[in-house]
């Protein structure tokens, strides 16, 4: 895995930071940015259909390029990933599943998602993180920039975090609507954390605590979601959620407007550097 460092670039991170916040302003108000679209959903195992450990589905504008790339199974220093990568009109998309040794019990917070990137990869000690809480498929995230790769993480279930980098140049439209409707629903009882992988083998055996089918079965619902919420025949957890922002929507569909605005001088600023 390449990340590209911030160090050397001490010239550029004005404009640079101003269009990773600007950015994130747009994720932040991911549920009315795609309202009302017309979109197009694919869905598919990782890191394939023989040795799934996850299914990945996203929704975007049908005429948004879709090219898969690679999946793999990697090791890091504390633990392993799945890892896969897509196209979208050109620009990379890659999304980290992460199976810490010693895995996390619970939703971690700012300082403690950051610990677990920085173990993953030292270059995201780099990283500069927005202040603000994000949304990925209606659950709360951490992100910012990293080099010239935004970020996001957060966890599909408590015991495994995702990494999703995207190339700082995507279309801002096609960003938003990817991290909108991505869902991450993990197969449950499948880990690439093999016996005698880590240190503890104990922590290999199962991959799941007893509360960990509810999460499992809670991200199902979601994954359902997108092809139900376009009949709206049944409720689900993150139709609930879509619900709580309904009457903030033209408030934030014009913040997205100026946030578009601002995005778009940032970038002709950029072209100066």
């Amino acid at each position: 895995m390449t990340i590209l460092n911030l160090s050397g670039r001490s010239a550029n991170l004005g404009p640079k930071l101003l269009l990773s916040c600007l950015l994130l302003c747009l994720l932040m108000s991911v549920q009315a940015a795609a309202q009302d679209k017309n979109v197009t959903c694919i869905a598919a195992s990782v890191p394939s259909d023989e040795n799934a450990y996850a299914e990945l589905a996203f929704c975007l504008p049908p005429q948004v390029s879709v090219e898969p790339e690679q999946s793999a199974v990697a090791n890091y220093t504390s633990g392993r990933e799945v890892r896969t990568s897509i196209l979208l009109n050109g620009s990379r998309v890659v999304v980290h599943l992460l199976y810490p040794c010693q895995a996390p019990q619970s939703m971690l917070d700012a300082a403690a998602m950051k610990s677990l990137l920085d173990a993953y990869d030292s270059a995201m000690a780099s990283a500069v993180y927005s202040n603000e809480t994000l949304a990925v498929g209606g659950m709360p995230g951490y992100g910012g920039m990293v080099g010239d790769q935004i970020f996001v993480a957060y966890q599909p279930t408590n015991q495994t975090p995702a990494l999703v980098q995207l190339d700082g140049n995507m279309n801002e439209e096609n960003m938003v609507a990817f991290l909108q409707y991505l869902r991450i629903t993990l197969k449950e009882g499948t880990s690439p954390l093999t016996a005698g992988y880590c240190p503890d083998t104990t922590a290999t055996t199962t991959t799941t605590t007893p509360a960990a089918p509810a999460q499992v079965d809670t991200q199902t619902a979601a994954a359902n979601a997108l092809a139900d919420s376009q009949i709206g025949t049944q409720t689900t957890p993150a139709e609930t959620r879509e619900a709580t922002f309904e009457s903030k929507k033209e408030k934030m569909a014009s913040d997205i407007e100026a946030a578009k605005e601002k995005l778009a001088l940032a970038k002709e600023k950029m072209r100066g550097y």
